[in-house]
C-alpha cells in the first residue's frame, strides 16, 4: 500500500499512515486520486503537491 495520496483536484498531498477525518481522504473521486513514484512526500511536493493541513505535519516536510 502507498504511504502517500494525492489529490489532483485540490492539488495536496495526504499521508495515508497519519489519516485524520478532517482529511476527507474517502470523498477524492477514483479520477482524482494521485499516487507518487517514488512514494515520498518529496516526490509529491516536486510535482507541485501541497501539505495536507491535518495529515501531515511540519516534520514531514
Amino acid at each position: 500500500m502507498a504511504d502517500y495520496l494525492g489529490d489532483n483536484n485540490k492539488r495536496k498531498v495526504h499521508d495515508l499512515l497519519n489519516q485524520k477525518e478532517n482529511c476527507q481522504i474517502d470523498e477524492i473521486m477514483i479520477v482524482h486520486k494521485r499516487y507518487f513514484i517514488p512514494d515520498t512526500f518529496v516526490q509529491a511536493n516536486s510535482e507541485g503537491y501541497d501539505s495536507c493541513v491535518w495529515c501531515i505535519d511540519a516534520s514531514q516536510k
